[in-house]
């Protein structure tokens, strides 16, 4: 492909590339929230039906981030997870830390309601990197289930990382939309973060216009 076009979006690559700017600020985080809050009835149904009835998920924030820096609150013990889509390999990038992993994995086995979670300060286990992995799970089908037009991701994921694995990850890092997730029992609440490139909902927003 040549011409202004071609000229134009290879412009526009480098510049992602060097400063990180995709679309107007306004914009992405407003497409970021439009998705995660047509997602968030879908994802509380699925959290309830397949993770544990005692779950409860709302929308705390989303902010212009960039996707390299998903791991830079999560601490020592995290799970991540990264979902590709016809858009992109890294649609979607998720994170969630040892504490919030806790919270589901009480809520999972039947922990004291009424007692706070204690955080995970050890690499996870396999059930617990499974509990992560099924929270990431019903947040990536929620997403695909929400967009106009659909992000079109490809879970199901067949397992989280964690641990030297997920430290070690490498990460495309860009201009991204960081939607913060709460997910809570009643007595405790932990945080997903999940990072979607600006390039993804910038190309979410050309196809429903």
């Amino acid at each position: 492909m040549t011409g202004p076009d071609a000229t134009s979006q290879g412009r526009s690559s480098v510049i992602e590339r060097l400063i990180g700017d995709s679309g107007e600020t306004s914009l992405v985080i407003g497409g970021g929230r439009s998705l995660a809050e047509r997602a968030l009835p879908i994802l509380q149904k699925r959290l309830v039906e397949e993770v544990a009835a005692s779950l409860t998920i709302e929308l705390k924030a989303v902010e212009v981030d960039r996707t390299g820096a998903a791991r830079a609150h999560a601490g020592e013990v995290f799970a991540l997870a990264v979902v590709p889509s016809s858009l992109s390999s890294d649609a979607l990038t998720m994170v969630m830390d040892g504490h919030t992993v806790a919270v589901v994995v009480c809520a999972m086995f039947g922990g004291d309601p009424a007692a706070a979670a204690a955080p995970i300060e050890r690499e996870l286990s396999l059930v617990e990197a499974e509990a992560a992995r099924l929270v990431f799970e019903q947040i990536a089908e929620a997403m695909n289930g929400s967009g106009q037009p659909p992000p079109d991701l490809r879970p199901p994921l067949t397992r989280a990382l964690s641990g030297a694995e997920a430290r070690r990850r490498p990460l495309r890092d860009g201009a991204a939309v960081r939607v913060d997730f709460a997910i809570s029992t009643k007595a405790d609440t932990g945080m997903v973060s999940v990072m979607v490139p600006q390039r993804v909902l910038l190309a979410l927003r050309s196809g429903a216009g």
